[in-house]
């Protein structure tokens, strides 16, 4: 019955906003920030039938994707660039503190035909099958890989199971690694014994197995938790999926227009004409998630804080950043006096890495030509040199000279450390609104 109101929701917003399912002609461009927890190719591929679709029956006006990091998803905003937002609820609850953000309607990730559409999901704990990994508990001295500090299904949830099950992800693991977009990296990190557990959201290990690149059962979930009606694997409680959001800057007669064209999804014909994955429902509270957030916040700042000081994401996003400016073996030392200020803050400095160290790993970045640049995006997505090869049409052995180019240029070193520092600062998903490769 669910998606019954929302249709006749969706009919008293249109007798209210008027027509909007006209063709829409030449006009405004309207920028849908999209966040690629895949990576920018697989972000654009998923998202790009739901532009075609609110570009066709939002009269006057045509909708780009715009792929975006966890960082650089501030930046748009900042810059007002973004008129619209795809991202998960924690990465909106925290966006929303310093940015005024709405949101229009919850995704529902559509399942199989005739089955009822998932409006929740959560995290997932793993380690490789018969590493005597069963518990939350059984992580302590272990190596640990997650998205990001501020990645909230690919970390935050994943703390909160931790920190309700005794365990300080901070304090109480052997390493905790973060090793950025995309999360299908951070899975075979763990099925190569690279690391022994790994934290992605809920539903991608059936995705990596549905693709053939996985089996699940070489894998265990930590402290397995079924969900009445939930099909995915999941450690832990379940929060409102993604949101989509409207800016500020936003035209208000168009977000009203965007709200009734995305409530119109629930139509199972519409979403089969326009080749939508996903219907859109009307918005979920996001509360949980936004109390979870700030009680993570509470957790990584330290306490004083010192006048003038960042606090919440931004000291978590400042320190991944100081590992990633110095290397590997800096990273494991950064990382170590991470987890011991976490362990003591009172008597830590919480200071984020000077400006000048940012702007000459950002400088190192723009310095890339527009063919580094391009295949710097290609090897972020997980695409081997051969694919990449294919793809532009040069040779291997021009693909392998434009890789160590970007290894020397960046100070990276290796290919992992070089998407991890791509990833951190933005660089994964293109330098600029026009500049994403194909």
């Amino acid at each position: 019955m669910r998606w019954f109101f929302a249709l006749v929701f969706a009919a008293l917003l249109q007798v209210l906003a008027g027509p909007v399912l006209a063709q829409s002609g030449p006009g405004k461009t309207a920028w849908l920030g999209v966040l690629a927890h895949r990576g920018a190719a697989s972000a654009r591929a998923y998202w790009q039938p739901l532009a075609d679709y609110l570009s066709a029956t939002v009269p006057g006006w045509r909708f780009e994707i715009v792929p975006v990091s966890l960082i650089s998803a501030e930046e748009q905003l900042a810059a007002q660039r973004l008129d619209f937002l795809i991202t998960n609820p924690g990465h909106f609850a925290a966006l929303a503190e310093g940015h005024p953000l709405s949101a229009l309607a919850t995704r529902e990730r559509a399942l199989g035909e005739g089955q009822a559409g998932l409006l929740s999901y959560g995290t997932v704990i793993f380690a490789r099958a018969g590493a005597g990994l069963r518990t939350i508990g059984d992580l302590r001295g272990k190596t640990l890989a997650a998205v990001s500090p501020d990645a909230f299904g690919g970390f935050q949830l994943a703390w909160s199971e931790m920190t309700h099950n005794n365990v300080d992800p901070f304090t109480d693991l052997s390493a905790l690694q973060f090793m950025g977009f995309p999360q299908d990296a951070l899975v075979a990190a763990v099925a190569s014994g690279e690391v022994d557990a790994g934290v992605v959201r809920s539903g991608l290990l059936e995705s990596l197995a549905a693709e053939g690149r996985i089996a699940l059962s070489d894998f265990e979930i930590l402290n397995s938790r079924a969900q009445p009606d939930y099909p995915y694997r999941v450690t832990g409680q379940l929060y409102p999926e993604w949101p989509f959001v409207a800016t500020a800057g936003a035209d208000k007669r168009l977000r009203e227009q965007v709200a009734l064209a995305l409530l119109r999804t629930q139509d199972p014909q519409l979403r089969h004409d326009y080749g939508l994955a996903d219907a859109w429902s009307a918005p979920l509270p996001y509360a949980r998630a936004r109390q979870l957030v700030l009680a993570y916040q509470a957790r990584v700042a330290p306490a004083p804080v010192r006048q003038g000081a960042a606090i919440g994401p931004g000291i978590a996003i400042a320190v991944a950043l100081a590992g990633l400016l110095a290397g590997a073996a800096i990273w494991g030392r950064v990382s170590a006096a991470w987890r011991r200020r976490h362990a003591a803050p009172e008597t830590q400095d919480p200071a984020p890495p000077t400006d000048p160290e940012l702007a000459e790993a950002r400088a190192r970045f723009e310095a890339l030509t527009p063919r580094e640049r391009e295949i710097l995006c290609l090897i972020c997505s997980g695409e081997p040199s051969k694919c990449i090869a294919s793809k532009l049409g040069v040779s291997l052995k021009t693909v392998e000279f434009h890789r160590a180019n970007l290894l020397k240029k960046t100070d990276a070193g290796t290919t992992a450390r070089l998407v991890q520092m791509a990833t951190r600062l933005g660089y994964d998903l293109g330098f600029s609104r026009g500049d994403f490769p194909a």
